[in-house]
């Protein structure tokens, strides 16, 4: 604070509304445009959430119908998912410990890769998803999962949104300083000065 003159009257100065002699036409063009990016960016707020809240949705049922068309059965593990001689563990996609596993269905055994937590062992038995044919499948999302992709997608549409605005705001005061450089390079040469001097 500078002789009682606090921030917000700094900026007030500087809205295009203000009566300020010291602020050309660009100054207040460009005030104008920054006080559109930000309402442009208070909009996207109950976008975002719109965003979120139909993920959450997709989400869902995408959970919904993977449960329904697929079922938990008892999976033996045949083998340790990590390797000796302390090597590094074998992971999935999914960031957990994968081991070759035999499960029956309707009467039909069946071997394959199924996802397990760390420290499974050769002969313990696990509780995997298959679907309708016997065949493995990964285990449907959790609320939590779904609350989660939620989120992230909200927040995602969230912060492109915002960073679009400042690079259109920096791009149009580029632009302006642009104008503002040629116009005083012109007026200097109007001056009577020679040609080659330039203004930077």
């Amino acid at each position: 604070m500078i002789g009682g003159e606090t921030v917000l009257d700094r900026w007030w100065r500087l809205a295009p509304w203000s009566g300020n002699p010291l602020m050309r036409r660009s100054d207040r063009i460009e005030s104008l445009m920054v006080l559109i990016m930000v309402g442009v960016v208070l909009m996207l707020v109950p976008i975002a959430g719109a965003v979120g809240t139909a993920t959450h949705t997709r989400l869902t049922e995408q959970a919904q119908q993977a449960a329904a068309n697929g079922q938990q059965v008892p999976a033996v593990l045949l083998e340790n998912p990590r390797p000796p001689m302390g090597e590094e563990p074998t992971r999935g996609p999914t960031g957990q410990d994968q081991v070759r596993a035999r499960w029956v269905v309707d009467g039909t055994e069946h071997t394959g890769i199924v996802d397990t937590g760390t420290g499974a062992r050769a002969g313990q038995t696990v509780t995997v998803w298959v679907d309708k044919d016997g065949n493995y499948m990964a285990a449907p999302n959790t609320a939590t999962d779904n609350a989660l992709g939620a989120i992230g997608a909200a927040l995602g549409f969230l912060m492109l949104g915002t960073v679009g605005c400042g690079l259109f705001l920096i791009g149009f005061h580029w632009l302006l300083a642009k104008h503002h450089r040629s116009q005083l390079q012109r007026e200097w040469q109007g001056l009577g000065h020679a040609p080659g001097w330039s203004v930077n």
